[in-house]
């Protein structure tokens, strides 16, 4: 009838997903009682959660704060071929050697220790690329999931914009169908430089926070975040 995951990322940070209710159940009070029984489980460490409009309201009232959005960028085949088109040399993949460090940069950026999350989507990845410094080091990666019949890109951390257009290009790059990515709307440079590549814009989310006034971690560095449901 009603289901909702807590997501240990460590002591700085959880995050609660999959809040949802069967249709026939709605408006008894159940969506509530998950959330209560997943912010007992967090205790007082700070907790976020990536908002549907329907949740919005309960989140509000529990005591969660905005602290940013999230929107949807995606393009159909026609456009996915137009940025295959323009795609430039491909990638390296992450390779085993790399896990280490690619763990290390997604936990700077979020602030948080999302190792388990990260090997997971590393083991079902169609996908993955990084991005070196002169030295060899990594200073960028992203990953790519197939579901069903579209490409999502999730997570891209990077250090700059030109470095995430150049992940997102290699990843999508070849995929003959739908391509989708979630990309906070503070990287306006980024969404304005997927717009030019033929995505389009859909809904966006609140990202909201409550046990803390801002997310930890080097959130500028976030361009496309795990998913919706991750955090």
């Amino acid at each position: 009838m009603s289901s909702g995951a807590l997501f240990d990322y460590g002591g700085s940070l959880r995050s609660i997903g999959m809040v949802l209710v069967a249709p026939p159940h709605r408006r008894r009070g159940l969506a509530r009682a998950v959330m209560d029984r997943c912010l007992s489980m967090a205790g007082r460490r700070p907790t976020m959660l990536i908002a549907t409009a329907m949740g919005e309201p309960l989140y509000v009232d529990l005591g969660f704060a905005e602290v940013g959005r999230v929107a949807r960028m995606a393009c159909d085949s026609a456009a996915a071929g137009a940025v295959s088109a323009v795609c430039g040399e491909r990638l390296p993949s992450i390779s085993t050697a790399d896990v280490h460090a690619v763990l290390e940069l997604d936990r700077m950026a979020c602030g948080a220790d999302r190792s388990a999350l990260l090997r997971s989507l590393l083991a079902r990845a169609a996908a993955t690329a990084v991005v070196r410094r002169a030295s060899g080091a990594i200073r960028a990666f992203g990953i790519a999931l197939r579901q069903r019949d579209q490409l999502v890109v999730a997570p891209l951390i990077a250090p700059n914009t030109s470095d995430a257009v150049t992940l997102f290009l290699s990843l999508a790059g070849g995929c003959a169908g739908p391509v989708q990515l979630d990309v906070p709307t503070r990287q306006e440079t980024f969404l304005s430089a997927l717009a030019a590549l033929g995505l389009t814009q859909g809904t966006s989310a609140p990202i909201m926070l409550l046990g803390a006034g801002i997310l930890p971690g080097r959130r500028e560095q976030i361009y496309a975040i795990a998913s919706r449901g991750f955090g």
